[in-house]
């Protein structure tokens, strides 16, 4: 699968939350400086991961 950050296919894909990073966006992600001009795009790329992952989990199905 493609990273979500950069759209490159990788054959060493890290899985958070059930969003795919390639490990050298990943390693960005974890690695970058506060001062960094790519910080806050990282910080709400990783809001709407988060946002993702919350909602998924509750939707509830009455029927379960």
């Amino acid at each position: 699968m493609n990273c979500i950050l950069c759209n490159e296919k990788s054959k060493n894909n890290v899985n958070l939350l059930g969003t795919n990073l390639c490990k050298d966006c990943f390693t960005a992600i974890s690695t970058i400086s506060i001062s960094n001009k790519k910080y806050d795009y990282y910080k709400e790329t990783i809001k709407l991961i988060l946002k993702k992952y919350i909602y998924s989990k509750t939707i509830l199905n009455p029927v379960k």
